[in-house]
């Protein structure tokens, strides 16, 4: 019997042994190099590719894209972004415009009273229409719209372009929506894509 409690008490204290070793050579050991999680992202961002949940900086304000809206008029598609920061939300419409990007930074005007039709007056400043139609849509995320159906629009813009204003209505039976807008290049925007690059 004490051989056998011997040989226990010698096998614990290798074993005891063993361990604080191995404890101690782990703390010698570097921690894991850290690793860039944007590294495998490329430099420049894809517009036509901006989606739910991507990372849209503006004005050094970063922006979550809540919900997209896909358009489609007769075959001409675009998309519209619901931009949500800190500085409160805000719409990007993005379309290939016959070959070149078009982009435009909107956020709703509460309270106009306005309607297309005609010359238009906001701000003591004259727009004038520029296009109108009607197209069908889809949408996803969070986009304050119903998940697909038809939107009748109206965009004016003033005589030197700068300043833009769209009017929306998503159901016939609603009152028109009303925006103010300004182009941005591709410059001004910094996005990060949710998902992995493709």
């Amino acid at each position: 019997m004490t051989k056998l409690l011997l040989l226990l008490l010698i096998v614990v204290v290798i074993v005891g042994i063993v361990l604080i070793l191995r404890n101690r050579s782990g703390k010698n050991t570097a921690p894991a190099a850290r690793v860039d999680p944007l590294a495998d992202y490329p430099e420049v961002y894809d517009p036509y590719k901006i989606g739910v949940g991507d990372i849209i900086t503006y004005a050094g304000i970063d922006h979550v894209v809540r919900g997209t809206i896909t358009l489609d008029e007769e075959g001409y598609i675009w998309h519209e972004h619901l931009l949500d920061g800190s500085t409160g939300q805000r719409w990007l419409t993005v379309e290939n415009d016959e070959g070149n990007l078009d982009m435009t930074l909107w956020m709703r005007r509460e309270g106009t009273g306005l309607e297309p039709g005609g010359d238009v007056i906001l701000d003591d400043v004259v727009h004038r229409q520029i296009e109108r139609g009607t197209a069908s849509f889809t949408a996803e995320g969070t986009t304050g719209t119903a998940p697909q159906g038809i939107v009748d629009y109206a965009d004016y813009a003033t005589a030197d372009k700068t300043g833009l204003l769209s009017f929306e209505r998503w159901a016939r039976t609603q009152s028109w929506e009303v925006s103010t807008g300004r182009a941005v290049t591709r410059g001004e925007l910094t996005v990060i894509h949710s998902g992995p690059p493709q």
